[in-house]
């Protein structure tokens, strides 16, 4: 017990980093799913197997291995950024293929019967997006979603492979440091993310019953 709190501050400071990586990732993966699921959902063929292949080939690759692929491109190709930039691009491009098929799902889920009768009705295409299929489909990909952004927390703690500071990379630094309390320090960080995603769970869980999903 004395190895949590004699760095308790070191090893809870790491949150801020894990919040923000958290933050960027659902963030920055919701809005460039949206745009993979538009082109998934495109007329012309070629836009659809584009996206389709994107999709595919990044759900193919472990996130591990995604993490230090981000990195080291973005130094290949010039570009100087930190760590916490490249991580935070990372999982925002690896959930955003995931967030893509639930988008897609859900807006398939709408019944057909429903957009044929706001066309004609006089609705727009973008109206009919707006009024109609956008209101049902959220409802419908919030659980979905809601879960895909929790593991999204947990798995920020992958980005201590280049260095991050996060919360994770703390308690490993700290468990380095002192050497004897391993189980006590793994323990506390367990006990930490368990209250992140319990807490998110709630949230969910309270917006999915106010949606009557």
């Amino acid at each position: 017990m004395n190895a949590i709190l004699n760095n308790w501050e070191y090893m809870i400071s790491g949150l801020r980093y894990t919040f923000a990586l958290a933050l960027v990732g659902i963030v920055g993966s919701f809005l460039f799913g949206c745009v993979l699921a538009t082109l998934r959902l495109s007329p012309y063929l070629p836009v659809r197997l584009a996206a389709k292949a994107f999709i595919e080939l990044v759900r193919s690759v472990p996130l591990l291995l995604f993490i230090f692929f981000t990195y080291f491109l973005m130094t290949e190709l010039g570009y100087n950024v930190s760590a916490f930039v490249s991580g935070s691009i990372a999982l925002a491009v690896f959930t955003s293929v995931y967030v893509a098929e639930i988008i897609r799902s859900g807006i398939l889920g709408v019944h057909p019967g429903h957009v044929e009768a706001a066309r004609a009705s006089g609705l727009s295409y973008l109206q009919t997006m707006r009024y109609v299929v956008l209101p049902q489909a959220v409802r419908r990909m919030m659980p979905s979603l809601s879960s895909e952004f929790i593991m999204l927390v947990k798995e920020t703690s992958l980005v201590s492979v280049i260095g991050v500071q996060e919360f994770y990379t703390r308690v490993s630094i700290t468990n380095a440091r002192v050497l004897v309390h391993p189980f006590e320090l793994l323990a506390f960080a367990a006990v930490v993310y368990f209250c992140i995603c319990f807490v998110l769970s709630l949230i969910a869980r309270r917006y999915e019953l106010r949606s009557d999903i």
